[in-house]
């Protein structure tokens, strides 16, 4: 028997697809959100962001209804003069509308994209001993 992974899957098709014989739609069925796409003529197309991966769609929806609530609050509070949903994410940052307005705890399919960065920065209190330390040790520990 086959079965999909549901903590690891993107929900993007991609295997019902290609085995359409083997795989099929399941029974659960419902909806995946995605937030902030736009188009516009001079910065070139802007993708939108997966915010729900999975959220059933039964009557009476409330669930859904509440989440929409939550982002169309979100949006009239902060949200400047012809300002489209998905700058305001962008201003104000994905995590803060994740965690802080929708109260969901932040998983994989969130990142957009990986770290262009690959060195992370670390506080002067997370490293033990701090910045200061003795070149002498350093040399003794890596001979030449």
């Amino acid at each position: 028997e086959l079965k999909i992974d549901d903590r690891e899957c993107t929900r993007c098709m991609h295997c019902i697809n290609v085995m359409p014989n083997a795989l099929r739609p399941g029974v659960d069925c419902g909806a995946t959100i995605l937030n902030g796409a736009k188009a516009p003529i001079l910065e070139g197309a802007q993708m939108s962001t997966l915010i729900i991966p999975f959220i059933k769609m039964e009557e009476p929806y409330e669930e859904f209804k509440d989440f929409v609530d939550l982002m169309w609050d979100w949006w009239m509070e902060e949200g400047k003069n012809r300002e489209r949903f998905g700058e305001l994410i962008q201003r104000q940052g994905l995590s803060h509308y994740i965690v802080d307005i929708l109260g969901r705890e932040p998983i994989p399919q969130h990142v957009r994209e990986p770290r262009s960065n690959p060195y992370p920065f670390w506080k002067e209190e997370e490293v033990p001993g701090g910045w200061k330390r003795s070149l002498e040790d350093f040399r003794a520990r890596h001979l030449a």
